[in-house]
């Protein structure tokens, strides 16, 4: 199930600390640009649990969705993100958090050396959320990145 809210509801829903989190731009002294070609959350756990994923580029929130990822029974459940964020150079942040806990995952791709990665929020078997991500996956190869207005 992929439920969208608006960023207002998303910010209230963070209270004061994610919100002050989120607001303002992500941009520092030495940051770089990359593409974003995929985010995929997973489930190693054996218990069911709801991934909940947001993603900045240039420092605004252009995704959030919430899934419901059923329990490791032999198989791992995998269920990639609808991208809704343009595919071209822009400075990335994905942000995860499993269930109703309180504290994010942050994979920011700026300052990396890569000019495009591929991300996945993971429940492990313990039942924590963790980030693993790809650098130069072959979605890099077979998308034309955009050119910038």
């Amino acid at each position: 199930m992929t439920e969208r809210v608006s960023r207002r509801r998303l910010l209230a829903g963070l209270g004061a600390a994610g919100a002050t989190a989120l607001a303002g731009c992500s941009t520092a002294a030495g940051s770089s640009t990359s593409r974003l070609a995929y985010v995929r959350v997973a489930n190693w756990h054996e218990s069911a649990h709801t991934v909940h994923v947001l993603v900045e580029r240039d420092g605004d929130l252009v995704h959030w969705s919430s899934h419901d990822l059923a329990a490791r029974d032999g198989d791992i459940t995998t269920q990639p993100i609808e991208q809704t964020w343009a595919d071209e150079q822009a400075e990335f942040v994905v942000r995860v958090r499993v269930d109703d806990q309180r504290r994010w995952k942050v994979f920011d791709l700026a300052g990396r050396e890569g000019d495009c990665y591929g991300v996945e929020a993971r429940v492990n078997e313990q039942g924590s959320i963790g980030v693993w991500y790809e650098q130069a996956p072959r979605q890099c190869r077979t998308s034309t990145p955009q050119p910038a207005d």
